[in-house]
């Protein structure tokens, strides 16, 4: 149930103004301009690459299950809630994700956690050959240096270290079921941590469920985890938040537009098509409000724009051009970008 409730509050969001696969490259964090702008179009940060490794299939299948529940009603153009799936999320717990800065990386941050508690479990039973549960050479890495630092040897950075664990998960955003399925996850000493299927089973859940649940869990944890608070795990998030939430393509577009360059003269310096260019901005303007976009569009023009959507309330582009024709698509575009981070 926690999957279908989440994928009906991203379908509300969607205003039954984008097909059934918007919501599906949301949650992949597909970095194309349409995507990329409907993020900041409807205010979906949340939820933007929460899980990069979601499977076609399994979304096909819950879509289906919406649509034969009646919750959800689907064509090839789009796909809207209806009334009966509305008072499946109005009384909701509404959950807690940070998906457009950490785009999975959370995982990261957990094998490393992971990791460092098998350790230290094993070295307290006196047992120092394992299997280590992370099989990334990198994690391997960063953990070996960590307890190197440290003096892991000593029963006083242990406790230390678990004393801090303990506390996050005091926090008062988690339920007990994310408490639970974080410990269940961790492996230690004679004691191997559960698979997300005997999670499902324990949990009455299916996988999918278990697994947003879980990313969620870890999206609390790492929102509260400060230098201050916890020294030790505040090390261990280290390279997860994207620092700069732009494409790398759309970066070097940034730089060139910092230097004076339009787009006609940007598209041929770097050999692509100008509404390549025009994607970059958008995707520009969503990560950076204090962008300049007056070379673009008027601010008067901004608010021909924001006024019909709010008047019509559409943000199709084609339904708002036929009021502004002397507006190119690019622009309405632009403008919607640009009035959703004013008023967001």
């Amino acid at each position: 149930m926690y999957f279908q409730q989440l994928l009906l509050l991203i379908i509300h969001k969607f205003q039954g103004e984008r097909s059934s696969t918007a919501p599906y490259y949301l949650l992949k964090g597909k970095k194309s301009g349409q995507t990329i702008q409907d993020v900041t179009y409807f205010q979906l940060h949340p939820y933007f690459s929460l899980y990069p490794k979601l499977a076609k299939e399994t979304y096909e299948e819950f879509m289906k299950n919406l649509h034969a529940e009646g919750f959800i009603v689907m064509n090839e153009s789009r796909v809207a809630i209806t009334e009966k799936g509305l008072h499946q999320i109005v009384s909701i717990r509404r959950p807690f994700y940070n998906g457009w800065v950490l785009r999975g990386k959370e995982f990261i941050f957990w094998g490393r956690l992971e990791l460092i508690v098998q350790t230290l479990s094993q070295f307290q039973g006196n047992e120092k050959k394992f299997v280590p549960v992370q099989k990334s050479n990198e994690i391997h890495h960063f953990v070996k240096v960590f307890l190197q630092e440290k003096d892991f040897h000593s029963s006083s950075f242990g406790s230390h270290f678990k004393k801090q664990l303990f506390h996050l998960l005091e926090n008062n955003r988690l339920l007990e079921i994310h408490r639970n399925l974080f410990v269940y996850r961790l492996s230690g000493y004679k004691n191997s941590g559960l698979t997300w299927e005997q999670l499902a089973s324990h949990h009455h859940l299916n996988v999918v469920d278990v697994k947003f649940l879980f990313i969620e869990c870890l999206h609390i944890l790492l929102n509260d985890i400060t230098e201050e608070k916890y020294p030790d795990l505040h090390v261990l998030t280290k390279g997860i938040y994207v620092q700069n939430p732009l494409t790398d393509s759309a970066s070097k577009t940034s730089q060139l537009f910092a230097k004076g360059y339009s787009i006609e003269e940007i598209a041929r310096m770097r050999f692509l098509k100008e509404n390549t260019i025009e994607d970059h901005v958008i995707e520009i303007v969503s990560a950076d409000p204090a962008f300049p976009i007056q070379a673009f569009i008027s601010n008067e023009q901004v608010q021909k724009v924001l006024h019909i959507a709010r008047e019509r309330q559409t943000k199709k582009l084609k339904i708002i051009r036929e009021e502004l024709p002397d507006l190119s698509y690019f622009q309405i575009r632009l403008a919607l970008t640009k009035g959703e981070e004013i008023n967001g």
